[in-house]
């Protein structure tokens, strides 16, 4: 039983068992889509001894603090630069919280960031930027291992409006883990531009990667998308140290 995880990293042979911790769950208590994205991607990497290249999860129904997990990984076919697998995770009653499916490749093995790649975002270092906002205020939940800090918005734009976002973990994992926990944060800009609606729940989410180096820090480029009556698409650009394109994510998120 890996009751430590994030701090205690996963290991051995699927399926891993893991319990739920506070600082792993919003301030609301229920388990963050991008620590739910984080522990299937090292639960893939565990398995299978290769590197996350491409991570798609449905997130079928809500973790509560406390709550006991049986991840999954499951083989569907192995090549020679790829591998691909099925990923899931199941509450004590056999019940599906998180499924999806993860491509994995040794490192190095072609992920380099395209040459046509986004000029990166212009923002101020993360050590002038206040810390971002939470509904309970910092240090509850999440916020004890995330790192987050506000480096400007636009919210004038409709479905174009943007947030700039340092981030970090305080806690060791592995580069994919890290953009796979700090990639879930379309919810935060939605709460920003819309403050009406009482919930936002991520439906779905993606996150593309490259092989290359990161950074402590991390700049996250969030924008809308798509913006309807109840649901709302996002994607977000991560930029390592804010200069090199490592990742590309998008959410869909249902508001309530």
């Amino acid at each position: 039983m890996s009751d430590g995880w994030p701090r205690l990293a996963l290991s051995g042979e699927p399926p891993f068992d893991v319990r739920i911790g506070s600082d792993v769950c919003s301030s609301l208590g229920w388990l963050f889509g991008g620590w739910g994205m984080g522990l299937l991607a090292e639960a893939a990497q565990t398995s299978t001894g290769r590197a996350v290249r491409d991570l798609s999860v449905d997130f079928v129904r809500g973790v509560a603090d406390g709550a006991r997990l049986r991840v999954h990984c499951e083989p569907m076919a192995r090549g020679r630069t790829f591998t691909y697998c099925r990923v899931s995770a199941v509450d004590e009653r056999d019940d599906v919280a998180l499924s999806g499916t993860a491509v994995l490749a040794q490192r190095g093995a072609g992920g380099a960031p395209p040459a046509t790649a986004l000029l990166a975002p212009k923002a101020p270092p993360p050590e002038v930027c206040p810390e971002r906002q939470y509904a309970l205020g910092p240090g509850t939940g999440t916020s004890l291992l995330l790192d987050v800090r506000d480096a400007g918005e636009d919210l004038s734009r409709g479905a174009g409006n943007f947030a700039l976002l340092w981030a970090r973990l305080r806690c060791p994992a592995a580069d994919e883990v890290r953009l796979a926990v700090i990639s879930d944060h379309v919810p935060f800009l939605l709460r920003r531009s819309m403050p009406a609606p009482s919930r936002f729940t991520t439906v779905g989410a993606t996150l593309r990667l490259w092989d290359a180096p990161l950074d402590e820090w991390v700049l996250l480029e969030v924008s809308l998308v798509s913006l309807g009556e109840r649901s709302a698409v996002g994607r977000v650009n991560l930029w390592s140290a804010g200069t090199e394109l490592v990742g590309v994510a998008e959410q869909t998120t249902w508001m309530s």
